[in-house]
C-alpha cells in the first residue's frame, strides 16, 4: 500500500513540473509559434526528476518519446529562451539531459490534428479519439 501511495504522489508530482515547465515556455513564444502550439499539453512535456550530475544538483530530464522532432525542436528553443532570462534560471534548478526518452506513454486523449503536428505518427493507434 506505501508504494501505490508512493507511486501516486511520485505521478502528481511530475505532472505538475510538466505542467509549470509547459506554463514557463508558453510565455516566450514567438507570435509565429503560436499556431503550431495550439493543441500542446502538460503531457507532451519532458519528465523531469531530482538528481544531480558531477556533484551539481537539478532536474534530470526525459524527453517524450512520441514527440514529433518539430515539437522537439520548439520545446529546445523555448526552454533556451527561457534559461537566458537570468530571472528564471535564478529561480529554477539546472537542468541535465540524459539523451535517453520517457518511457512514459502517449496521451490518450489529443486533437488528431494537433497530434498529426505534435506526435509520432506511427505510435498513434488507428482509433485515437478525436
Amino acid at each position: 500500500m506505501a508504494d501505490q501511495a508512493e507511486a501516486i504522489k511520485s505521478s502528481a508530482r511530475s505532472r505538475q513540473r510538466r505542467k509549470r515547465l509547459l506554463d514557463a515556455r508558453k510565455t516566450v513564444l514567438a507570435p509565429d509559434e503560436e499556431e503550431f502550439w495550439n493543441g500542446i499539453t502538460a503531457d507532451m512535456m519532458s519528465d523531469e526528476e531530482d538528481g544531480s550530475v558531477d556533484g551539481v544538483h537539478g532536474w534530470i530530464v526525459w524527453p517524450p518519446s512520441f514527440c514529433s522532432q518539430e515539437l522537439s525542436n520548439l520545446c529546445a528553443a523555448l526552454q533556451a529562451r527561457l534559461e537566458a532570462d537570468g530571472r528564471y534560471t535564478a529561480l529554477h534548478h539546472r537542468r541535465f539531459y540524459n539523451g535517453q526518452p520517457s518511457e512514459r506513454l502517449k496521451p490518450l486523449k489529443y486533437d488528431r490534428a494537433a497530434a498529426r503536428k505534435h506526435l509520432i505518427l506511427e505510435l498513434m493507434p488507428a482509433t485515437s479519439p478525436e
